[in-house]
């Protein structure tokens, strides 16, 4: 469905609710107290049951209402019936702008409402303020989604409510932020529910969001799908969820479950008939060993995963200083700081940052020198970057992570530019900064201050970034030697030996191309040679072992401690709480640090 098919389908839902507030309730629009409340004693049972069906889920619901309240906003949720059982703002459960614990938003009652249409459209909205019906409403925005249990079933509703200021980028995060944790609620049930039976992850490859994840389908041991979650019918071609109960796997999804028994937390990429091409993988081992006649096996990958990916240990060979930056990067990560990586083209910046993913991360990587200005990038980015926020304060430690990866940073525009920053800046400013963590990668072939001189890049966006800048070493500064063995192997998957001759062409060449280079030399080798040994005329190149002119490569910044401290407190604008994140100190060390080196804050 394209954006204006749901702008128009949304409006027509709000235009019909109107129609049904005045011709079939008659509600009068300007009523002083439009909205009934229930005692506190009828809402008590209420919240007990909500708690009940979902789950006891209410982590993430405190996680949502931190969230809200940072905003100056406030979280409702409301059970099936449309009766607020839960209200979180700044005022610790007292009434928000005259919103209340057991008000009533059933539309016969409140007329047109976020709560009310959700529930009625079975879907995420939008209710601006002057959609609302009652004419004491229209201040208000609100962003609705519907929660569900394992069976679909609507159980409630999840309501972010903000005062309307027109500002669309509200709205969107409050969207993207309630649907992240409905679809997290929903999933959490399906795997209790089904914990006995097979279930599958259904998803499209190379998906373009980093929180809209997959969708599951539990089978039985026949093939019959006994159960999905809310868009599962949508990967499957159908229009209604109802369509998928019954229908053999195969059928529905064009390959067979089976195909998964041996292969646990591994994708199959299959294509339907006429269908869209969808990855499926199994959430754990299948307990059924038998093979069901007329289903094939169909190859696979891990998830996430080239075939050639090397280990963090296998990219630092013939390079103690590249060992000794792979941990930097690697504690960077985890302690969810942005990385920024910088190195010639060919150095392994890509193959780095696949390394410390791993198997365990959700990433999506958005290739800055593709970018312009249009509306649809404009879109794209903002809701990527805002992805991002929800991803890290949603984060669970039993979930994949999900990292943000700009690569050639160094050549994105200027609107991504100004939302990256001002999510960066969010985040740290923030109440609950120490739990929302942006998880972002950025890469770039050149040093980035040299974009920062050139007036190309934003400097504040720069120190941000820059406080845990790696730059990895071109080829010729490494012992190629040893690492062209260690790649042989890898692509060819056996030991290979190398000739005199070879590993004197490979120390003397200058590999412009740096590792991506190496490894095409090699693999072109491996094909020409026997497959065990690579001598000086497999390597092909007719220069090989002629010294060639080498770029200068990017120097690594030496800082002394006084340096970085300044530069720090500059890329936090002199918020010594956040310089103190950033170089991963104590408030206490950095004060003690500025006295010692006679460093202030500028007038």
């Amino acid at each position: 469905m394209t954006d204006l098919q749901t702008r128009l389908g949304k409006q027509t839902a709000i235009n019909a609710s109107w129609e049904r507030c005045e011709r079939d309730y008659n509600l009068e629009r300007n009523a002083a107290h439009p909205i009934l409340r229930l005692q506190s004693s009828e809402v008590a049972p209420r919240l007990e049951e909500m708690t009940e069906r979902t789950g006891g889920k209410q982590g993430i619901f405190r996680q949502l209402a931190t969230l809200a309240a940072d905003a100056g906003h406030c979280l409702v949720i409301t059970d099936k019936d449309g009766i607020l059982v839960r209200l979180e703002s700044k005022n610790a459960g007292e009434p928000w702008n005259g919103i209340a614990l057991g008000s009533v938003w059933d539309e016969r009652i409140a007329g047109t409402n976020g709560v009310s249409m959700a529930l009625a459209e079975g879907r995420d909205i939008t209710v601006r303020g002057t959609d609302h019906y009652y004419a004491q409403l229209k201040s208000f925005a609100c962003c609705a989604v519907p929660l569900r249990d394992a069976a679909n079933k609507v159980i409630g509703v999840a309501n972010v409510v903000s005062i309307d200021n027109g500002n669309p980028a509200n709205s969107l995060f409050a969207q993207q932020l309630l649907g992240a944790a409905a679809s997290r609620i929903q999933h959490t049930l399906f795997e209790r529910a089904f914990k006995d039976q097979s279930i599958v992850s259904v998803a499209m490859p190379g998906r373009r969001d980093l929180i809209k994840g997959s969708e599951l389908i539990a089978v039985d041991e026949s093939g019959a799908i006994l159960g999905a979650t809310a868009a599962a019918h949508r990967l499957a071609g159908f229009d209604t969820h109802d369509l998928l109960a019954g229908l053999r796997f195969e059928d529905a999804f064009g390959t067979d479950v089976p195909s998964l028994d041996h292969v646990p937390d591994r994708v199959l990429s299959v294509r339907r008939d006429q269908g869209p091409m969808l990855d499926l993988w199994a959430r754990e081992p299948l307990q059924s060993k038998r093979s069901v006649a007329g289903w094939r096996p169909v190859p696979t990958r891990a998830i996430g995963q080239r075939p050639d990916r090397p280990l963090l240990k296998e990219l630092a060979i013939g390079s103690p200083a590249l060992r000794e930056l792979c941990e930097r990067a690697k504690v960077t990560l985890e302690h969810a700081l942005p990385l920024l990586l910088e190195g010639e083209t060919g150095t392994g910046k890509t193959a780095l940052i696949a390394a410390l993913l791993g198997e365990d991360t959700h990433s999506v990587t958005v290739d800055c020198a593709a970018l312009d200005a249009s509306d649809k990038n404009h879109a794209y980015v903002q809701s990527l970057i805002e992805q991002a926020r929800i991803a890290g304060a949603l984060r669970e430690p039993t979930r994949k992570k999900e990292v943000l990866v700009f690569d050639n940073i160094d050549e994105m525009p200027s609107f991504a530019q100004a939302a990256l920053r001002n999510a960066l800046d969010a985040a740290d400013a923030s109440p609950s900064a120490q739990n929302v963590q942006m998880q972002i990668i950025a890469s770039s072939r050149r040093p980035l201050k040299e974009a920062v001189t050139a007036g190309t890049f934003r400097d504040d966006l720069y120190f941000m970034l820059s406080g845990a800048a790696q730059v990895l070493p071109p080829l010729r500064n490494r012992n190629t030697k040893q690492l062209a063995k260690s790649v042989a192997a890898r692509l060819s998957g056996k030991q290979i030996e190398l000739s005199q001759e070879a590993c004197d062409a490979i120390n003397n060449y200058s590999w412009p191309g740096n590792l991506r280079e190496l490894q095409s030399v090699l693999r072109q080798a491996l094909i020409q040679g026997d497959g065990a040994r690579i001598t000086r005329l497999d390597l092909g190149l007719p220069n090989m072992g002629e010294p060639v002119p080498a770029r200068p490569a990017i120097a690594q910044p030496i800082y002394n401690e006084e340096q970085m401290l300044v530069d720090a407190l500059n890329g936090a604008r002199w918020n010594i709480s956040k310089a103190a994140r950033t170089l991963g100190i104590g408030r206490a060390t950095i004060h003690r640090k500025m006295k010692a080196y006679g460093i202030s804050r500028p007038a």
